[in-house]
């Protein structure tokens, strides 16, 4: 460990010292080092781009979305994390005038409806990440979002 850190500093500090014409090639490994703020106008640049749709779906079921797409362009390597049912749906929570159509739209999606409230605006429902995009584009519908569940504390008896 402190070998591969020792390497990493010296590493860093010649190419930090090597003039613009004598820094090494990038390599993946280093490629923040020789592209300083790429990954952040790359996370820009891929929000920038998103449809009307996509903008009303949090980040992360997008990002899952995408990445399960094989899209990489701006999407976060790590897997996102997220408890998907026997039929591969999600469970989401859905801000939006809860009508009819939007209702029937999640079952024809292949959704299912856990809980809707009309006066609160909100629904909870299970469906495919590939189908939050169609259900987003519905005017009605204003964001979309994985469902928010509880923490616990534990308490350890002494």
């Amino acid at each position: 460990m402190e070998a591969h850190l020792l390497a990493t500093v010296t590493i860093l500090a010649g190419l930090s010292l090597a003039s613009p014409t004598e820094r090494p090639a990038c390599s993946s490994f280093f490629w923040d080092v020789c592209h300083p703020g790429a990954h952040l106008r790359l996370a820009q640049d891929e929000k920038a781009s998103r449809s009307a749709a996509q903008k009303k779906i949090d980040s992360q079921l997008l990002y899952a979305l995408k990445q399960k797409r094989g899209e990489t362009e701006g999407v976060p390597t790590e897997p996102i994390r997220l408890e998907l049912d026997q039929k591969g749906r999600v469970l989401v929570d859905i801000t939006a005038n809860v009508t009819p159509q939007v209702g029937s739209l999640v079952r024809k999606l292949g959704g299912s409806i856990i809980s809707s409230d009309e006066r609160m605006h909100t629904m909870r429902a299970r469906l495919a990440l590939e189908k939050l995009e169609a259900l987003a584009a519905l005017k009605d519908v204003r964001f979309i979002a994985p469902a928010a569940m509880p923490v616990f504390n534990r308490i350890s008896p002494n």
